[in-house]
């Protein structure tokens, strides 16, 4: 193994464990608008339940080209390992993110 390859290996492993907080600023910073647009996104390209991982193939198709580029452009990364980190970290954020509001009950009955 190269230098390079290390380099490129030890950036990789950086990049995976910081990816959680990373991938929510890009998020915020991105055209899709935060993780709740990047959900919604997903809810509206067919894909419901992120509690599970997801195949990079299925999050490109339901985001699109031009927000897994904005996401990638936010990261200074390459849209396929953007992917590949919403794959690996998406179940996590979802969870993390604190539910919707549920609107409230006014009935008082």
């Amino acid at each position: 193994m190269g230098l390079f390859d290390s380099l490129e290996s030890l950036a990789g492993q950086a990049l995976q464990s910081d990816a959680p907080p990373a991938l929510s600023s890009a998020l915020d910073n991105s055209s899709v608008g935060g993780l709740s647009g990047l959900l919604g996104k997903l809810q509206q390209g067919g894909v419901g339940d992120v509690a599970t991982s997801l195949e990079p193939e299925v999050l490109q198709a339901a985001l699109g080209d031009a927000h897994v580029q904005s996401i990638a452009n936010s990261m200074g990364v390459s849209p396929d390992q953007v992917l590949s980190l919403l794959s690996a970290h998406l179940p996590a954020l979802a969870a993390a993110q604190p539910a919707a509001a549920a609107p409230a009950d006014d009935s008082n009955s």
